[in-house]
């Protein structure tokens, strides 16, 4: 899917709009659809304007795009608009979009003249008309009419790309440059820069959410998968949309009349499925329990809270005393069986005693012929080797079909990237959109870092960026952070993410935000950059941005971050991100 800029356009005519959706649908994802570019240095205008402009790796390209009818009578070509609007103009389709080529051509090479023997050209669409009239003016070569309009738009960039090399080496005798990734960059920043265009971060992040919120190809495979077997394990890495599919895989057994249960390790994440299935009338079948919360409720109608006391240390607390107590307390005082499982965020779960709690929970059928759906991050796994072994031999006992996710459908690339380097950990990059750069902020001392935390939220509320679209995420918990003592930034108050409201900017634990997601994620106390033991909390917190991760980090953080971003390019050396450090 190409970048369209704007990704929704304003006072569109209808024939322009479905050529500029379906150029975004068909085009390359490097590649970038401009609308609408006005152009001051036209050759017979004061002030012309290009329908669209594509930038692509086969070339630069300005289409004319004539919606509806189309006719010349008399040496005056006549357009007709959906709705029976006309009008007229002296000038042939062909003629505007030669115009604008060289409109757009002397705007980069003023620019930059390294874009002078670049391949430009351009192209007539009608894509409701089947032209084909005949004359001096008229180059069928580069026409793409209701014909052909149904095909992939790939297939008419590669037309117009043959056509203009065979033009550009009969006339010049060589062979032009064809554009590369950054001279589309590039060229993007000259004719439609951020400060010229008034550039709105805000929308800019709305254009890549839209982006986001689609099913992947890994996506839709893996929900086809599950509706045709009752056990199944989805595995993928942070940001391939696990719990995308594990909410719509519960919508769809609710609908069959079939009572769920939904579980999830943390407590803020299974608040936040159940009010936004709160509305939805599949919810009444649908039970989504935190599943500690739901072992303490058994355990205390049991009596037998006080055994929870007897762990000697958290990990075995969560392993081994809370399920097996959990067991023991259903045993002796009951448990309403579902008929479906359905767990997300797994691999906090995945320990043998766990698995004999949620065999208890498919009542007679149990683990090895009741139904359930599980979904883990290998990534995150805290047992280790020898308790996973044990796991995966019990489950397998089961039978269940296997999926595994790659495509991220959460994260910008950039910030797949940014997280990938400062965890140690990577992240799926495969499929993620093009956002906005990711930066690190570095300063001298808490107190100057703190006073750049402030600056940083005030330029994104400025830029049109939602105080409820922003997270500040910590390694610690909020009276030993970077934030003690504040309340609010930027005079928008900072609210405890366990409290919040709709419309607020929170604050959150790297480890109590898990599940969760936000557009922007301000990341701070970031202690132990590339040491083993905190890499997974860093990979949990920093892949919980969507669009925009920003990381605030004391000077002494610069040399340990070129060390994890030299070992980042080593493994992907095709994904290195333009990451600024500022």
């Amino acid at each position: 899917m190409a970048t369209l800029i704007p990704d929704q356009p304003k006072d569109c005519k209808y024939g322009e709009r479905i050529v500029y959706e379906k150029l975004g649908r068909d085009l390359d994802a490097d590649w970038i659809c401009m609308h609408s570019l006005g152009l001051h240095g036209h050759e017979t205008k004061i002030w012309g304007e290009a329908d669209i402009v594509v930038l692509s790796t086969r070339g630069f390209f300005s289409l004319e795009v004539k919606g509806g009818k189309v006719a010349c009578r008399n040496g005056v070509w006549v357009f007709g608009e959906p709705g029976g609007l006309t009008y007229e103009k002296r000038e042939d389709p062909w003629t505007q979009a030669k115009g604008t080529m060289f409109a757009v051509r002397k705007r980069l090479v003023e620019a930059d003249a390294g874009f002078r023997d670049l391949l430009d050209g351009f192209g007539v669409v009608m894509p409701m008309e089947t032209f084909t009239t005949t004359g001096a003016e008229i180059e069928p070569a580069v026409l793409l009419d209701k014909r052909e309009f149904r095909r992939n738009l790939g297939y008419y960039i590669g037309q117009l790309h043959r056509h203009w090399m065979a033009t550009y080496q009969a006339k010049h005798g060589r062979t032009p440059r064809l554009p590369t990734r950054a001279d589309i960059q590039r060229a993007r920043q000259i004719l439609r820069p951020d400060v010229d265009s008034a550039f709105s971060l805000g929308s800019y992040l709305t254009g890549v959410e839209s982006r986001l919120v689609q099913l992947s190809r890994d996506q839709i495979r893996a929900s086809r998968r599950m509706s045709a077997n009752p056990r199944t394990i989805v595995r993928g890495k942070a940001g391939t949309g696990k719990t995308v599919i594990a909410v719509e895989r519960a919508r769809q057994l609710a609908a069959e009349g079939c009572r769920v249960l939904f579980l999830c390790f943390n407590q803020l994440l299974a608040e936040h499925i159940r009010t936004g299935m709160s509305a939805d009338p599949l919810a009444q079948n649908i039970d989504v329990r935190h599943v500690h919360a739901l072992y303490r409720d058994v355990i205390a109608k049991a009596g037998m809270l006080d055994r929870l006391e007897a762990a000697p240390n958290t990990q075995q607390l969560f392993a081994e005393v809370f399920p097996r107590t959990f067991v023991e307390a259903a045993l002796e005082c009951g448990l309403p069986s579902w008929d479906v499982l359905v767990i997300d965020e797994a691999q906090d779960l995945l320990t043998p005693d766990n698995i004999d709690a949620f065999d208890l929970m498919l009542g007679d059928a149990g683990i090895n012929r009741g139904r359930w759906h599980i979904f883990f991050d290998r990534n995150q796994n805290i047992y280790g080797v020898d308790v996973q072994d044990q796991v995966n031999r019990r489950l397998a006992e089961a039978q269940p079909a296997f999926d595994d996710l790659f495509e991220n459908c959460r994260n910008t690339r950039q910030v797949a990237v940014q997280s990938s380097i400062i965890s140690g950990i990577d992240l799926a990059i495969e499929g993620a959109p093009e956002g906005p750069e990711c930066d690190n902020i570095y300063s001298r001392d808490r107190k100057a870092l703190k006073a750049m935390l402030e600056a940083t939220v005030a330029r994104l509320l400025k830029q049109d960026v939602r105080p409820q679209d922003i997270a500040i995420l910590s390694t610690r918990t909020r009276e030993n952070s970077l934030v003690a003592d504040v309340r609010d930034l930027a005079r928008v108050p900072l609210v405890d993410a366990a409290s919040a409201k709709d419309g607020d900017m929170v604050f959150s634990t790297m480890h109590a935000f898990k599940g969760l997601e936000r557009l922007v994620v301000l990341a701070i106390d970031l202690d132990g950059m590339g040491e083993p033991e905190r890499s997974m909390l860093h990979y949990a917190g920093l892949s919980r941005a969507r669009g925009l991760l920003h990381v605030l980090l004391p000077e002494a953080s610069r040399a340990p971050y070129g060390k994890q971003a030299g070992a980042f390019a080593a493994r992907m050396p095709d994904h290195m991100s333009s990451t600024r450090a500022s």
